[in-house]
C-alpha cells in the first residue's frame, strides 16, 4: 500500500487543494443548531443513539450517474463528483462509511456489545425538501441516500428495521484497525461477508488527523413501506484526515457492477478471494467525545 500511496499522492493533493481533505484542511462544519434542528410534529422520533467515542473511514467512490439514478427515488438529486474533486461531471459519489463505536446505546438502553461496527453504502445527494419539515435544515450537513447498512449489533439492526431502512445483521464483520488514536496514522481493514454482495476495504493513512471546528452532521435518507426515514448523526468535536483505500468486491455481485470503472481506477485483484479492486480517496475521522443520533419517520 505504501507504493500505492506514493503513486497517488498527487491525486490526494488535488483533492486537498479543493478543501475536501488534507492535514491542514477541514470538512465543511455545520453551524450551531438553531430552532429548525428540533424535529417538527410531522416527524416522529423512533429511536435515539449515543456513544462516548468512535472512529470511521469514509470511502468516496466516483460512479457514473447513469448507474446511480435508478437507485434513488424521484425528488432526490445526485451531487456531482466534481463538487468534491473526486471525479468527473458525469459522476456522482458513493460513500462507504466504516464506523466503529464504543458502548453504543439505542434509546439509552444498556449496550449489547463493547464495540459496534456499522458499514453503510449510500449515495451523496443534495438536501431533500423534507429536511426543513424534519428539522434537518442544518447548514453544512451531508445528506446521503441509503443503499445498505451492515451491522454486527442486533439491537441497532432492529431499530433501523422499524423504519424499513435497508439493514442486514452480519455477525462476522471484520474490523481490524491499527490506526494510532492520537495521530490517525495507520491502516483499517474491513470485511463484510454479506449474503447479498460481500466486499472488503483496506484503507491506509500516512497523513494523520487535524482538529476540526464546529460539528459534523450526516443524514441518511430512505423511502420504505412505512414512509420517509431520516437517520441523523451529529458529531462534535471531531478530528479529520485523509486516506487512500482499496475497495474489493465479489465479481458480478451488486457492488462489483456498481463500482466497475469507478473510483480513481482499478487495482490488482485480491490474490486469495479473487475479488476485483478499485481505488478511492477517503476521509479518516475520529470522534473522541462521541456523538448522538436520531431516527425519524416523516409522515
Amino acid at each position: 500500500m505504501r507504493n500505492l500511496l506514493k503513486v497517488l499522492v498527487g491525486a490526494i493533493g488535488c483533492i486537498a487543494a479543493l478543501g475536501l481533505i488534507g492535514p491542514s484542511t477541514q470538512l465543511q462544519a455545520s453551524e450551531p443548531l438553531g430552532p429548525s434542528a428540533e424535529p417538527l410534529a410531522s416527524a416522529e422520533v423512533l429511536h435515539t443513539y449515543g456513544y462516548p467515542s468512535g472512529h470511521e473511514v469514509v470511502n468516496l467512490i466516483a460512479v457514473n450517474t447513469s448507474k446511480l439514478l435508478p437507485l434513488i427515488p424521484d425528488g432526490y438529486h445526485i451531487v456531482p463528483a466534481t463538487s468534491l474533486g473526486v471525479g468527473g461531471g458525469d459522476q456522482g459519489i458513493v460513500a462507504i462509511t466504516s464506523f466503529q463505536g464504543a458502548d453504543v446505546t439505542v434509546d439509552e438502553r444498556e449496550p449489547t456489545k463493547g464495540n459496534l461496527a456499522s458499514i453503510s453504502v449510500s449515495i451523496l445527494v443534495a438536501k431533500p425538501a423534507e429536511a426543513v419539515q424534519a428539522g434537518l435544515n442544518i447548514p453544512g450537513a451531508f445528506h446521503l441516500y441509503a443503499l445498505a447498512t451492515h451491522t454486527d449489533d442486533a439491537q441497532y439492526a432492529a431499530s433501523l428495521r422499524s423504519a424499513d431502512m435497508p439493514v442486514e445483521f452480519v455477525d462476522k464483520i471484520g474490523y481490524q484497525r491499527t490506526m494510532d488514536d492520537a495521530s490517525g496514522v495507520g491502516d483499517l481493514s474491513v470485511s463484510v461477508p454479506s449474503k447479498n454482495s460481500p466486499f472488503k476495504t483496506f484503507s491506509s493513512s500516512e497523513f494523520g488527523y487535524a482538529p476540526a471546528t464546529g460539528a459534523l452532521d450526516g443524514v441518511f435518507w430512505y423511502e420504505g413501506g412505512k414512509g420517509k426515514a431520516a437517520l441523523h448523526f451529529r458529531l462534535e468535536p471531531y478530528l479529520n484526515g485523509n486516506a487512500l483505500s482499496r475497495i474489493y468486491t465479489e465479481p458480478k455481485s451488486k457492488w462489483d457492477r456498481l463500482f466497475t470503472d469507478g473510483g480513481l481506477g482499478s487495482c490488482a485483484s485480491d490474490p486469495v478471494s479473487g475479488y476485483r479492486c478499485v481505488i478511492a480517496p477517503s476521509l479518516n475521522l475520529r470522534y473522541e467525545e462521541g456523538g448522538h443520533g436520531t431516527l425519524l419517520l416523516i409522515e
